[in-house]
């Protein structure tokens, strides 16, 4: 979850974003080369992913007064995507869910993807089929990732 302060004010970007979708659901939120997406497509399909993430286990399991500075309480998830509306869905669900959502480069390879995962401790990651078979070279090597 990301948590924006300003003042006495406090609020999420999931929870900013559901209130946008539930003003205006038949608005387009995103066009991306052939695709026209509304606020209502792509806020069932965030909800729909941020449940598939708690069903699980994935979210956050330390408070954050429960931990030091530079401490996570939370799964962290990598998102190994191209750009596209797959990549906001999966953002915005992790935060929905409460999962730590980071980017991990379509560039990389095998050992990049290996030290990038393996010292995050990621509990998850979200890829394409093309990745696949980068993917599944390294998955046996990968401790924490469920």
């Amino acid at each position: 979850m990301v948590v924006l302060v300003n003042g006495d004010v406090t609020f999420n970007l999931s929870d900013v974003f559901g209130s946008v979708a539930r003003a205006i659901p038949d608005e387009t939120f995103l066009v991306w080369r052939d695709r026209r997406k509304t606020y209502a497509a792509i806020a069932g399909r965030i909800t729909g992913f941020a449940n598939y993430l708690a069903s699980l286990g994935l979210g956050a399991h330390t408070e954050r007064d429960g931990l030091a500075g530079h401490e996570s309480g939370q799964d962290h998830l990598g998102i190994y995507l191209r750009n596209g509306n797959e990549y906001l869905e999966a953002m915005i669900g992790s935060y929905r869910s409460r999962v730590a959502p980071f980017n991990v480069s379509y560039r990389y390879v095998e050992d990049e993807l290996l030290y990038l995962l393996t010292d995050s401790k990621a509990k998850a990651l979200v890829y394409p089929a093309e990745f696949a078979p980068r993917v599944a070279a390294i998955r046996d090597r990968l401790p924490h990732l469920r």
